[in-house]
């Protein structure tokens, strides 16, 4: 345990290659080996703010002259990192202040640009954002995150943390520690990720279901089973060669997934994903699963395995296989090796789309905290 007296120490790094891997003649900011140790004890322990999700992601979306890095680390009395915060400030637009309402959408970005203090991580591709500290240092170290934003207030108009998860308390933290430094944050609800809870085993996982649900998927994956061409299969999670090419079948079935998937899967996104695939191999934490009927690629599901859950990150599927409904099928597939591999939660993500209820899923939120700077 802290004392009350407990001094933290700020270090701040604009550059996130330096901040992790130390330039030459100098030593790194935080070392890879603390920055797990931290995030394997934090509340928000997820996939989404390990190093190497948030060092890719500030490489292909953060790099800009627009965009100006943040990394905050918190170090105690000995110098043992107490918390990192993720930070930087963007000059862009912000969505407006929308609390979730079921099926609508989450609103775009829209007005005049504006100085605004975001997580690494974005809002696009990440689900889950916070800062990483223990449990029990978090208004410790958001009190530290807030006195520095306070110190450099000429520098932004705008705070704005979206995608703080349910089973964090720094959407509670937040309100009362902004309030103290002249800070009024709106905090509220942003969206739904519904999380599937498993059993021990199939049998008890399809009697959770409603009737009506059971009784749909029991027909659906039959349907498709009563062909003869049908496998599914999940890619080698640390085989980098063929991670990389499985990869581009799922980029294919994406695009031919509706004309949104089509349009958020851009150049540059692709990009992005390519490389995913080939930096993730060493942590087997990518899940890649491909289902194919008559030898032909039909639906997949790109996910992540990390500590007890496994996120379903994103999907795709051709329209000629519809009527077999294959991207339901290799989802119960999933679902069922998920339960054989000791999963403990099946993590749908983002989005009250139907079909995660069908499944069983219940909803959780995610926060959304936001200040405005005082005469901004």
């Amino acid at each position: 345990m802290l004392s009350a007296e407990t001094v933290l120490t700020l270090q701040v790094g604009d550059n996130f290659d330096a901040a992790l891997d130390g330039a030459a003649m100098s030593e790194p900011l935080v070392t890879r080996e603390e920055w797990d140790g931290l995030l394997a004890r934090s509340a928000s322990n997820v996939v989404f703010l390990t190093w190497q999700w948030q060092q890719s992601w500030w490489q292909h979306f953060g790099c800009s002259e627009d965009c100006r890095l943040q990394l905050l680390i918190l170090r105690g009395d000995g110098g043992e990192p107490l918390g990192i915060a993720p930070l930087f400030i963007a000059h862009q637009p912000v969505p407006p202040v929308k609390p979730y309402v079921q099926g609508e959408p989450r609103p775009d970005r829209a007005g005049e640009p504006l100085r605004v203090v975001e997580f690494v991580g974005g809002t696009d591709i990440a689900d889950y954002l916070d800062i990483i500290a223990a449990p029990e240092h978090y208004e410790l170290i958001w009190a530290a995150v807030l006195d520095y934003l306070v110190s450099i207030k000429d520098q932004w108009d705008s705070i704005d943390f979206h995608s703080l998860p349910q089973f964090s308390t720094s959407h509670e933290i937040l309100q009362r520690l902004g309030e103290e430094r002249g800070l009024a944050f709106s905090v509220f609800p942003e969206d739904v990720c519904p999380v599937l809870e498993l059993p021990g085993d199939w049998d008890t996982y399809l009697m959770s279901l409603r009737k009506k649900d059971r009784h749909e998927l029991r027909r659906k994956v039959r349907k498709l089973e009563g062909r003869d061409d049908v496998r599914w299969y999940l890619v080698p999670p640390t085989d980098q060669e063929q991670l990389v090419e499985k990869m581009r079948i799922f980029l294919d079935l994406h695009r031919q997934s509706g004309a949104d998937k089509a349009k958020f899967m851009d150049a540059k996104m692709e990009a992005y994903f390519m490389d995913m695939a080939a930096e993730l191999a060493p942590t087997g934490w990518l899940d890649l699963a491909i289902l194919e009927v008559d030898s032909e690629p039909a639906s997949a599901y790109l996910s992540f395995r990390y500590g007890d859950r496994l996120y379903l990150y994103n999907s795709g599927y051709t329209q000629r296989f519809a009527a077999y409904s294959a991207g339901v099928a290799l989802l119960a597939y999933r679902i069922h090796k998920a339960i054989l591999q000791g999963t403990r939660y099946f993590d749908f993500l983002r989005g009250d789309e139907p079909y995660k209820y069908d499944f069983g899923a219940k909803d959780t939120y995610v926060y959304r905290a936001r200040s405005m700077r005082p005469g901004a």
